[in-house]
């Protein structure tokens, strides 16, 4: 597990559907040094070995092995997720909660309420095309390090990319191979981590539509 420091860190979070698996990411680091990544997973307890039989990977030993934080019941419990939050916001120096509000508002509001930093980070063009810009110019000259999770490793292996007639990238999770929930949140991470302890960034105040792509 990570130990704690005072390094000023970047939290952000893919909160799944109900039954999925949810990513939190944390990420320490910026433009000049690089990035260090540190990722906890999250999934419903009782669905751990149908997953397995599903996605052909090892829920159950990821468990044991604490790469997975199981949840109790079939579902999310998203009460828990946002205490593991509110948790990493006390271990660690965090300056930001990036959270899609989509299907995550109330998550968003809870954790405003408890007083942690969280802001709105949208999935869509304004916001993950420089995030993931960065990811991928820091992962090519060598400056990302994320210890080699074999979760977060698989998600990376799963990216399919989409881009626009600018050359923009996304994420594209419908064409992806499997689960990319991980690398999603690494990126937004990532985008959050660049802009620094100003709390500032390109995407604040910004609104895109994924519907106005066009894509090549």
């Amino acid at each position: 597990d990570k130990e704690a420091t005072e390094e000023p860190c970047w939290l952000a979070v893919d909160l799944s559907s109900k039954s999925d698996l949810t990513a939190v990411v944390a990420c320490w680091g910026n433009r000049e040094d690089g990035y260090e990544v540190y990722p906890f997973f999250f999934c419903p307890e009782d669905n751990l070995q149908r997953r397995a039989d599903r996605d052909q990977v090892p829920y159950p030993l990821w468990a044991e092995q604490g790469l997975i934080v199981p949840t109790p019941g079939n579902v999310v419990d998203y009460n828990f997720v946002e205490a593991q939050i509110e948790e990493l916001c006390a271990r660690f120096n965090v300056q930001e909660v990036a959270v899609d509000p989509w299907h995550a508002q109330s998550t968003l509001t809870n954790l405003l309420d408890k007083g942690l930093p969280a802001v709105e980070m949208r999935q869509g063009r304004i916001t993950m095309s420089p995030a993931i810009a960065e990811l991928e110019r820091a992962i090519i000259g060598r400056q990302f390090r994320h210890g080699g999770h074999p979760i977060l490793r698989w998600h990376f292996d799963n990216i399919a990319i989409q881009k626009d007639h600018a050359d923009n990238k996304l994420f594209n999770k419908e064409k992806s191979r499997d689960r990319i929930d991980g690398a999603q949140a690494t990126a937004m991470a990532v985008g959050r981590a660049m802009h620094g302890e100003t709390n500032r960034s390109s995407y604040d105040d910004a609104t895109d539509d994924f519907e106005e792509w066009a894509y090549a």
